[in-house]
């Protein structure tokens, strides 16, 4: 959700952004209306897209920790508390609830004066005059007018004509749009400067509307001489607007064309933002068992498992309370503290689509029971929340370190050295070194990248050492990279070790 969040504000901002640049002074209000609307959609719709990278892979292999957490020693675990976050959310949710509220309340009061208001026509136009408003408003095909106004005063028909350009253009629906974006995302800048600057236009379009039946002079008096008081509603449209200053000058320039370039500028800002945020996908991996080979019985008869997702495995209630459970019922053996074993303990384990634990087994230990009691209390910790990817449930492999030492020169009663547990950091399991079959020839390096099971490997990243330069494997596995004789090249991915080439 945070990378959503994330991916959203840069997308929206950048796209803000491109219409202040380049068309923020135009005056092609039905362009640039579509571009606010448009580019908004993108931002809502681009961090939800996870199509296969295309151009490179940005991942470091030396940092593909699946939960960044400090390692910490059992029986000393501090009782961390994540009130900080959650009272963040309350106030998030507060305030949009809040916002919700008064979008609901506009809504209703709305209805509520179409409800009591009475019906009259004029022309084509079937009109609502309703008492205690001032001037002229419209939602949706809605035109309210206040009873105040006689239908005989000079600018009657100005004013009809200006709100039945919001109805006919469709304003309120963008506002309704917008209003409803700033209840989720009302902590964006962005989301203040669009709703503000999409009023703005709806009433420069209304103004060019109405220009078409009266000249500039004309309509610019009637402008000035009308009541300039608004009813406070955030999704009514009113020819009675506050821009009225900004609307003179409008009316009085002429509308050009958008120069093409910069409609080319802001369609190749849309190709990057999808590019890189739309296209970012992993490549899906192969499981290993513990000697390194592909487990063929597991891939098809259980399912793939993943050692990189989207989002991970959770333990209830958080790692802390991982910790927590284990600190509370490991025990440092009685045997290995006789004996002064100490050393760390990897426990592998498979969280399954339905969150329980499999294949939970000690590798790389340091026996002298340690192993066994790690592995039994990683096998007792209960139900995780099941890991997944592209938005299905994925069994997920995991590693969590488990380092037993010794206290130098502490006795128990029993003359058996003392000793703590720590915890380290969960990772996922290192899947071993890239194979790559390459050679050097004429000033290029050319190749095909493998997993360490033989399997050709796309979107390896490539670079030349000590520069910039580089590519990635393509969907074969095969790259070809321009050095020079003395510069080696490096490969890298997500879960493997990374691999250097030297020239011989």
């Amino acid at each position: 959700m945070s990378n959503y969040l994330i991916e959203l504000s840069v997308t929206h901002a950048v796209l803000m952004f491109g219409y202040w640049l380049f068309l923020r002074k135009e005056r092609q209000y039905a362009k640039m209306r579509f571009f606010l609307i448009g580019s908004t959609l993108l931002a809502l719709v681009i961090p939800l897209l996870k199509l296969p990278k295309l151009f490179f892979d940005s991942a470091d292999p030396e940092t593909t920790v699946v939960i960044p957490l400090n390692a910490m020693a059992v029986g000393r675990v501090t009782d961390s508390s994540t009130w900080n976050f959650d009272f963040l959310i309350w106030i998030y949710v507060a305030i949009s609830v809040f916002f919700f509220l008064k979008f609901s309340g506009s809504v209703l009061y709305l209805i509520y004066l179409e409800r009591k208001s009475t019906y009259e026509k004029f022309n084509d136009l079937y009109i609502r005059r309703v008492q205690n408003i001032s001037g002229s408003f419209s939602f949706f095909q809605w035109i309210f007018l206040s009873d105040k106004i006689d239908k005989n005063q000079h600018d009657y028909d100005v004013m009809l004509k200006h709100e039945k350009a919001h109805a006919t253009l469709g304003h309120s629906y963008d506002l309704v749009f917008l209003e409803l974006f700033k209840v989720c995302f009302w902590w964006l800048p962005t989301t203040w400067f669009i709703i503000k600057e999409i009023r703005k236009l709806h009433e420069y379009q209304a103004d060019a509307y109405a220009l078409k039946s009266y000249n500039v002079d004309q309509y610019s008096s009637i402008l000035i001489s009308s009541t300039l008081k608004t009813n406070g509603l955030s999704l009514a449209s009113s020819f009675h607007d506050g821009l009225i200053f900004k609307r003179l000058i409008a009316m009085k320039l002429q509308a050009k064309n958008v120069s093409p370039w910069k409609l080319g500028a802001l369609v190749f800002l849309c190709v990057i933002l999808f590019v890189v945020f739309a296209c970012s996908e992993e490549p899906s991996q192969q499981s290993k068992d513990s000697s390194g080979e592909t487990s063929s019985v597991e891939s098809k008869a259980q399912g793939e498992v993943f050692t990189i997702v989207e989002a991970l495995p959770q333990y209830p209630g958080g790692m802390d309370a991982l910790y927590a459970y284990i600190a509370k019922e490991i025990k440092y053996p009685k045997q290995a503290r006789r004996l002064g074993v100490e050393g760390r303990v990897d426990v592998e384990f498979v969280v399954e689509k339905d969150g329980t634990l499999s294949d939970v087994k000690a590798i790389d230990g340091i026996g002298a029971g340690c192993d066994g009691e790690a592995v039994r209390v990683v096998q007792n910790a209960g139900t995780f929340t099941p890991g997944t990817q592209r938005g299905k449930t994925v069994r997920v492999r995991m590693v969590l370190p488990i380092i037993f030492k010794l206290n130098d020169g502490k006795k128990n009663e029993d003359n058996t050295t003392q000793g703590i547990v720590i915890i380290e950091k969960i990772e996922s399991k290192n899947e071993g070194p890239l194979k790559v079959d390459a050679n050097y020839t004429d000033g290029e390096w050319s190749g095909t990248v493998y997993t360490p099971d033989g399997e050709s490997l796309p979107g390896v990243n490539i670079i030349v050492a000590g520069t910039t330069t580089g590519t990635v494997s393509d969907i074969s596995g095969a790259f070809k990279v321009k050095a020079g004789e003395s510069q080696d090249l490096v490969l890298s991915f997500v879960g493997y070790e990374s691999v250097k080439l030297e020239r011989k």
